[in-house]
C-alpha cells in the first residue's frame, strides 16, 4: 500500500481520496443524450409522392328540356285541343301550338286530335299525321301518330279547282268568311260526322228528302267513318 502511495506520488490514504474526487470523469464513461426535436414547417416535407389534396369535379347534369319533357308526358289514347292552321300551305303542317297542351276528355269538342300511339311509325293517310320533336339539349326524338277527331258545325281549310276540292284533313278554322292561307282559297262547313254504310259517297250526306245542297264527302277513319262539308256560306 505504501508502495503504490508512494507511486502516485502521495504520502497517505487521505491525500489518495482527495486525488481521486479531482479527476474528471473516464473517457468510456457514457454521455448522457436528448436528441432535439424535428420541427416541420409548410415546404420541408417530402412530397415526392404527389399532393392527395385536389378534389374530384362532380359531373355536371344537364339542364332538363321542358318541351321534351311535356311530349313524353303524352300517351297513346290522350285527346289534344290540337290542329293544324294552315299555313304550312299543303306540304307541311303548322301546329297551332308549340308545346303539347294537356290531355282532355276526348268527348270534349275541343278535342280535335286523338294520340294512337307514340315513338313509333305513324300512318299518314286521311285524318292521320304526326308530331315529332329533336331535343336539341339530349339529341332524342318524340314522336306522336295523331288521328283527327271531327265535330259537326266546325270548319276546315278546303283547296278548290273547278268542282273538285281537296280538304286539309288536319286542318280547322274559324266559321267566317277571311282570308285564308295560301294556297287555300275555300272554307268548308262540317255538316255531319256519321258511320259510313256500304259504298257511301256525298249522296248520304243529304240531311232531309229533296235536300239540293251540293256536298263534298270524304271516308275517314280507315273507310268506318263518313265526312261530309259544304262550302261555307254565312258572314
Amino acid at each position: 500500500m505504501l508502495s503504490i502511495l508512494a507511486w502516485l506520488g502521495v504520502s497517505n490514504a487521505a491525500e489518495l481520496k482527495d486525488l481521486l474526487a479531482d479527476s474528471p470523469p473516464s473517457s468510456s464513461s457514457p454521455a448522457s443524450y436528448t436528441p432535439s426535436p424535428t420541427v416541420y414547417t409548410p415546404g420541408n416535407r417530402d412530397t415526392s409522392e404527389g399532393s392527395t389534396d385536389e378534389s374530384t369535379p362532380e359531373p355536371s347534369t344537364p339542364t332538363p328540356d321542358p318541351t321534351e319533357e311535356a311530349f313524353k308526358a303524352i300517351s297513346a289514347g290522350d285527346c289534344l285541343a290540337l290542329y293544324d292552321t294552315g299555313r304550312g300551305g299543303t306540304t307541311s303542317i303548322d301546329w297551332s301550338v308549340d308545346v303539347p297542351p294537356d290531355p282532355m276528355s276526348c268527348a270534349d269538342e275541343q278535342a280535335l286530335v286523338r294520340v294512337t300511339a307514340t315513338d313509333t311509325a305513324c300512318p299518314t293517310s286521311y285524318g292521320k299525321s304526326y308530331w315529332s320533336y329533336r331535343s336539341a339539349t339530349t339529341g332524342d326524338t318524340t314522336k306522336l301518330c295523331l288521328t283527327r277527331i271531327y265535330h259537326s258545325t266546325y270548319c276546315m281549310l278546303g283547296q278548290q279547282s273547278g268542282d273538285s276540292i281537296s280538304l286539309a284533313m288536319m286542318t280547322a278554322v274559324a266559321c267566317r268568311r277571311e282570308p285564308v292561307p295560301t294556297p287555300y282559297n275555300q272554307i268548308m262547313h262540317i255538316t255531319g260526322v256519321y258511320r259510313a254504310p256500304a259504298g257511301a259517297n256525298a249522296n248520304n250526306c243529304r240531311r232531309a228528302a229533296g235536300d239540293q245542297t251540293r256536298y263534298w264527302a270524304w271516308l275517314v277513319d280507315d273507310g268506318a267513318t263518313l265526312l261530309c262539308t259544304t262550302i261555307y256560306q254565312g258572314g
